[in-house]
């Protein structure tokens, strides 16, 4: 009887193993075809792309600070302002704003007030029209140019329009409509062996 159990242990171990054997070369064997493309396209369909980088937000430009104007910046734009204001109070239409003229203005009055003379010719010969042509890079179309020029030991914007106001052939320009659009240039220099400020008012016919 104990011999017989030892046998019969002995049996169902060797059963064991030869199971064990036959599961391991199963396992060996090449998987069925179905099955793998089924694991094929599996593979495929879990590939995951690169992911970007989130692009960052641009951020708003800084506006550049604003530049104040100079004390020349501020009596010509005061001159065009009062002139206009004398035109309003007497019917005449307002002078429109010609930035051609304003820079040919203000080129004549530093002319001036570093070479100290007093002419609406340059001494190289310049006359308003060939400043405002030299200029005019916009290639605005204009009919006519002309201009008023004054100077003074602390001239203002109100005592340079009295003065021309005063002269017949300087208030025709001011009070005429002939001219339709206006610069002003203002510069500091010296004259009657002092310190003098150089107004200059270009005028200019638009079409």
């Amino acid at each position: 009887m104990r011999h017989g159990n030892r046998f019969e242990g002995g049996e169902i171990v060797r059963i064991a193993r030869t199971l064990v054997r036959a599961l391991l070369i199963l396992l060996m064997l090449p998987l069925p075809s179905a099955l793998a493309e089924v694991q094929a396209n599996a593979w495929r369909t879990e590939t995951i792309p690169h992911a970007t980088a989130p692009v960052p937000a641009a951020r708003p430009p800084v506006p550049a600070p604003q530049r104040e104007p100079s004390v020349f910046e501020r009596q010509a734009a005061e001159t065009i302002k009062i002139t206009n204001d004398f035109r309003r109070r007497n019917g005449l239409p307002e002078f429109k704003e010609d930035p051609v003229c304003a820079s040919a203005a203000l080129d004549h009055a530093q002319d001036m007030a570093r070479r100290s003379y007093f002419d609406h010719f340059a001494p190289d010969g310049s006359s308003p029209t060939m400043r405002y042509q030299r200029r005019n890079t916009t290639h605005q179309r204009v009919i006519r140019v002309t201009e008023n020029i004054a100077r003074g030991n602390g001239t203002t914007p109100e005592s340079a329009l009295r003065m021309w106001l005063d002269s017949s052939g300087h208030r025709k320009h001011l009070v005429g409509t002939e001219m339709n659009h206006i610069g002003v240039g203002v510069a500091n220099g010296s004259c009657f062996l002092g310190p003098c400020t150089y107004f200059v008012q270009c005028f200019s016919r638009w079409p």
